[in-house]
């Protein structure tokens, strides 16, 4: 027998207006319902639920993540649950994933390690809709009584009788995007100011939590309150011998130094000593380096700059945390900042490795191409180098599109490097010829 898979989608909403659309509108055709809870919404939230076909309940907000998103649990009649917030959201792509794989892990249900929950990527947005950076989530999982959440806020999956938790990474093929910390978002909701009132209440009966000082410095960071998050850090990190999660712990040190890079902290001996506390508690997240390539960066160290950028890389090829990777968002920047470094120290191989990595994460940048192509043409007008540069092109850019063959014809006119010109002016047609000669400056 076929299994059978009904997938509840289920949220926690308040005054969410703008987004409840785009929350329901994933889930259509691929959920078997879905439930929204309202804690107290003062706007269209819950007309637009309903008439997307939601089932909305309605709950009194009492500062509790945890028995709100198990309220919402309750309802559901799903054998697993698809639990994202008003502000997140899979993409039509994705969404077509989800029944498949679960309909996979279903044929596995007698096994002993079939999983509760699914690993999902958490991609953070920008108003531009750019990647901030990325993490990881536990937002799908099995509908069964002893899996509920826990914790006022930042509340965690875990299963009520102690068991072990047995997870499947879908990271590689699932991501679930969130817009909830582009700048334009806070600024219409008083988001931080409810968390960090919350967090304090949770150390005041607990001063010792040292998870919970970790997750105050990320909320007043994002408020801008950049000392008391620097304070907060710091009580989350004074007990290296605390039980905190690897991640959190990773993440409250990169944040650290992140803070001192926004406040633009100068006291190299203070800034270090941070750096090495992280690297004797095992931090291995590549944000820590990260954060000091960009401190070394701006107090114009480009040695140090360049050894903790390329650190924080070979650190990011071996990761496996869960933490968002702030360096995942600035891959370009890096890249881009390592290519000129190497330009500036005539370093051939690494200029062609660097800008190689530069453009396959932003692929129009004409000042590293130009510079690719200085140092790959040889005596201007060889016809040998010029095959080999081509090669080389085609191998980062598809030479079938307009727009990449005009591109490089803009660039290879500016070296100047004729040959290679004429090379990939030979692959376009008559209207695309016509085009590029009266187009002038396509690209800046």
């Amino acid at each position: 027998m076929k299994p059978v898979i009904r997938l509840s989608q289920c949220m926690i909403v308040k005054d969410e207006e703008k987004n409840i659309q785009q929350a329901l509108s994933w889930g259509k055709g691929i959920v078997c319902e879905q439930i929204v809870v309202d804690t107290g919404s003062t706007d269209k939230t819950v007309e637009i639920a309903e008439a997307m076909g939601a089932r909305v309940f309605h709950l009194p907000w009492n500062h509790d993540f945890s028995s709100a998103k198990n309220f919402a649990i309750e309802q559901a009649k799903g054998n697993w649950i698809a639990f994202l917030d008003a502000d997140e959201y899979f993409s039509e792509e994705g969404a077509k994933r989800i029944l498949p794989l679960l309909k996979q892990l279903e044929k596995s249900a007698t096994h002993p390690c079939y999983p509760h929950v699914i690993r999902t990527m958490l991609v953070n947005l920008d108003d531009s809709g750019n990647h901030m950076n990325t993490g990881v989530q536990y937002r799908i999982f099995r509908n069964i009584p002893k899996l509920r959440y826990r914790n006022r806020i930042h509340e965690y999956l875990d299963l009520s009788d102690g068991g072990l938790l047995f997870s499947y990474d879908a990271a590689e093929t699932l991501a679930i995007f969130h817009t909830g910390y582009a700048s334009s978002v806070f600024t219409g909701k008083n988001k931080e100011e409810r968390n960090i009132y919350m967090i304090k209440k949770e150390l005041e009966e607990n001063p010792e939590n040292y998870m919970m000082w970790s997750y105050l410095g990320d909320s007043l960071l994002s408020d801008e309150q950049f000392e008391e998050a620097e304070e907060a850090y710091r009580r989350a990190t004074e007990n290296p011998s605390a039980v905190v999660e690897i991640d959190r712990k990773n993440l409250s040190f990169a944040y650290w130094l992140k803070t001192k890079y926004i406040r633009n902290f100068d006291n190299k001996e203070e800034f270090m000593a941070v750096y090495q506390k992280a690297k004797d508690c095992g931090c291995n997240t590549p944000d820590v380096d990260y954060w000091a390539g960009r401190w070394f960066g701006r107090q114009g160290d480009d040695r140090k700059t360049k050894m903790h950028f390329e650190q924080a890389l070979r650190l990011l090829e071996e990761y496996k945390g869960n933490d968002p990777l702030d360096i995942s968002g600035q891959l370009s920047f890096v890249y881009k900042w390592l290519f000129f470094s190497c330009v500036k120290e005539n370093l051939s191989s690494e200029i062609i490795r660097y800008g190689v990595l530069a453009l396959r994460a932003e692929p129009y940048q004409p000042s590293i191409i130009k510079e690719i192509l200085l140092l790959l043409k040889g005596e201007p007008g060889e016809e040998m180098t010029a095959a080999a540069t081509f090669g080389f092109l085609s191998r980062l850019y598809d030479l079938s599109s307009f727009k990449n063959k005009a591109f490089l014809i803009k660039v290879a006119e500016k070296v100047p490097f004729p040959a290679l010109e004429k090379q990939i002016h030979s692959l376009l047609s008559k209207e695309e010829q016509e085009f590029v000669a009266g187009a002038g400056e396509i690209f800046k």
